[in-house]
Protein backbone atom coordinates (compact mmCIF):
# COMPACT_ATOMS: atom_id res chain seq x y z
CA UNK A 1 0.00 0.00 0.00
CA UNK A 2 1.48 3.37 -0.88
CA UNK A 3 3.00 5.31 2.47
CA UNK A 4 -0.14 7.60 3.32
CA UNK A 5 -3.42 5.83 2.33
CA UNK A 6 -4.19 5.02 5.94
CA UNK A 7 -8.26 5.49 6.72
CA UNK A 8 -10.13 1.92 5.75
CA UNK A 9 -13.71 2.55 4.33
CA UNK A 10 -16.13 0.03 3.71
CA UNK A 11 -18.56 0.09 -0.07
CA UNK A 12 -22.17 -0.17 1.52
CA UNK A 13 -22.88 -2.00 -1.74
CA UNK A 14 -21.52 -2.70 -4.89
CA UNK A 15 -19.25 0.52 -6.66
CA UNK A 16 -17.17 1.11 -9.10
CA UNK A 17 -13.73 2.43 -9.52
CA UNK A 18 -11.51 4.04 -12.36
CA UNK A 19 -8.12 3.04 -12.00
CA UNK A 20 -5.65 6.05 -11.21
CA UNK A 21 -3.93 8.43 -13.81
CA UNK A 22 -3.33 12.22 -14.45
CA UNK A 23 -5.57 13.56 -16.92
CA UNK A 24 -9.26 12.42 -18.30
CA UNK A 25 -11.35 9.54 -16.54
CA UNK A 26 -12.74 7.43 -18.56
CA UNK A 27 -16.63 7.61 -18.51
CA UNK A 28 -17.04 3.82 -18.14
CA UNK A 29 -15.33 2.40 -14.92
CA UNK A 30 -12.30 0.06 -15.34
CA UNK A 31 -14.18 -2.41 -12.19
CA UNK A 32 -16.50 -2.49 -9.09
CA UNK A 33 -15.68 -2.88 -5.62
CA UNK A 34 -17.83 -5.63 -3.94
CA UNK A 35 -20.64 -4.64 -1.24
CA UNK A 36 -18.29 -4.76 2.32
CA UNK A 37 -15.02 -4.33 0.00
CA UNK A 38 -12.30 -1.74 2.43
CA UNK A 39 -10.62 0.71 0.40
CA UNK A 40 -7.94 2.85 2.18
CA UNK A 41 -8.05 6.73 1.60
CA UNK A 42 -5.42 8.95 2.09
CA UNK A 43 -7.29 11.64 4.05
CA UNK A 44 -11.13 11.81 5.12
CA UNK A 45 -13.62 12.88 2.63
CA UNK A 46 -14.90 16.72 2.37
CA UNK A 47 -18.12 15.86 0.79
CA UNK A 48 -19.69 12.46 0.65
CA UNK A 49 -20.44 13.40 -3.47
CA UNK A 50 -17.36 13.79 -4.72
CA UNK A 51 -14.40 11.58 -6.28
CA UNK A 52 -11.12 10.79 -4.48
CA UNK A 53 -8.02 8.90 -4.84
CA UNK A 54 -7.78 5.65 -2.65
CA UNK A 55 -6.25 2.35 -2.28
CA UNK A 56 -7.66 -0.72 -3.19
CA UNK A 57 -5.52 -3.98 -2.50
CA UNK A 58 -5.27 -6.03 -5.84
CA UNK A 59 -6.27 -3.15 -7.68
CA UNK A 60 -3.68 0.08 -6.43
CA UNK A 61 -4.08 3.20 -6.45
CA UNK A 62 -7.90 3.73 -7.89
CA UNK A 63 -10.69 6.68 -7.83
CA UNK A 64 -14.11 6.64 -6.54
CA UNK A 65 -17.37 8.15 -5.68
CA UNK A 66 -17.43 8.54 -2.19
CA UNK A 67 -21.14 8.76 -1.76
CA UNK A 68 -21.55 4.50 -1.31
CA UNK A 69 -18.56 4.20 0.78
CA UNK A 70 -18.80 4.83 4.73
CA UNK A 71 -15.84 4.47 7.48
CA UNK A 72 -14.84 0.63 8.19
CA UNK A 73 -15.25 0.43 12.00
CA UNK A 74 -12.24 0.12 14.53
CA UNK A 75 -10.36 -3.07 14.95
CA UNK A 76 -9.23 -4.95 18.52
CA UNK A 77 -6.21 -7.17 18.59
CA UNK A 78 -4.74 -8.34 21.06
CA UNK A 79 -0.48 -7.81 21.07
Amino acid sequence: MPNGYYLPYIAESEEPYWNFGFGRINQKPDGTIPGGGILYLQRPPDDLGSHQSAYLNGVGRVIVKMGGFRPAPATVSNS
